[in-house]
């Protein structure tokens, strides 16, 4: 799997309840869809696998190239098959205060799991000691969400040139998989309430219609349902727990999760009508925000908190990933 960030918190075990097949997760911060092609092309083949499952984040409409947000975002050589040497002399001199920094901090680290996934303990082991909605949803939510907000009223900017070059790019890696002989599925993940607002546009709708008339048919979980309004299956504004995922791979998988409304399949027959829902549903939100000058968000206790009786949260501190 290949992903943005938020497909960090798909466990690659889990996984393998689409069809049976051994996952690795292969998530990038910051993704966007010519990092995805780059990266799939590296994996086809040195790795030959059975299938290529894409995660869509979303966030990837905002932005083409990430490397522009500084060094940890670069592809790396062996990705983009330009000069090791030239890597590892750019790397050596790189500023030494911030090397001696890195050396010598002791903040506890989290590293991700030895399948790729990432280590969301830090995350579970706060939202073990706050249940308050307000005070979870200010000191992980707020600020990004207050970035969101005003495009409610002033609307989302045209993005019809990254939209172009994203779809030029899925193109290339469905060729490519096509090629190969790869399996190819694309699903985009969950977004919190208060990030959804940041993207429903014109842009986003013709972005979505092209992915689906591209591949076919995709799974949608960036769509408005009941447990998108209760931040605590999120652990930041952008970012879902592994509970979400795995309720992703159950609806994708045909299991019965009692959350009918959280994902639909979208096709070339039913992606217009879902549209005129988004528009509807956003429209909602906008009188909510003009009267509230904010989102409205669900409690710990409510039943859209599917995280509150979770194995993870419970055992965060010795989980390691497997199981």
């Amino acid at each position: 799997m290949v992903g943005g960030s938020k497909a960090g918190g798909i466990r690659s075990e889990k996984l393998s309840d689409l069809d049976g097949y051994r996952y690795y997760n292969c998530w990038l911060l910051s993704g966007n869809f010519e990092d995805y092609y780059l990266y799939s092309k590296f994996i086809i083949e040195t790795a030959h696998p059975k299938k290529l499952l894409l995660h869509i984040s979303t966030s990837e409409i905002a932005q083409f190239d990430r490397e522009a947000k500084g060094d940890i975002y670069e592809v790396p050589a062996v990705i983009s098959e330009e000069s090791k040497t030239a890597e590892t002399f750019k790397y050596l001199f790189k500023n030494l205060s911030v090397s001696v920094e890195t050396i010598t901090d002791k903040e506890e680290r989290f590293p991700v799991t030895r399948s790729g996934e990432r280590n969301l303990s830090k995350y579970y082991n706060y939202y073990r000691e706050h249940r308050d909605a307000n005070e979870y949803y200010n000191h992980l939510m707020k600020e990004m969400v207050d970035a969101y907000l005003p495009r409610l009223t002033t609307g989302t900017k045209d993005k019809a040139d990254l939209v172009n070059s994203n779809m030029d790019y899925l193109k290339k890696i469905k060729k490519l998989c096509d090629k190969n002989g790869v399996e190819f599925q694309v699903f985009l993940g969950t977004l919190f309430v208060g990030e959804i607002v940041g993207y429903e546009g014109n842009s986003f709708y013709n972005w979505l219609a092209q992915m689906v008339e591209i591949t076919g048919g995709l799974w949608c979980f960036n769509n408005f349902n009941d447990l998108m309004y209760n931040p605590f299956n999120y652990y930041n504004a952008r970012h879902y727990y592994y509970e979400m995922g795995d309720l992703m791979i159950d609806r994708m998988s045909g299991k019965e999760t009692g959350h009918n409304d959280f994902g639909i399949y979208l096709t070339n027959e039913n992606i217009a009508e879902e549209i005129t829902r988004r528009k509807r549903e956003t429209d909602k939100l906008r009188e909510y925000y003009k009267k509230t000058g904010t989102i409205p968000f669900s409690e710990y206790e409510e039943a859209n908190n599917i995280t509150k009786d979770s194995i993870y949260w419970k055992h965060s501190s010795n989980w390691n990933g497997e199981g």
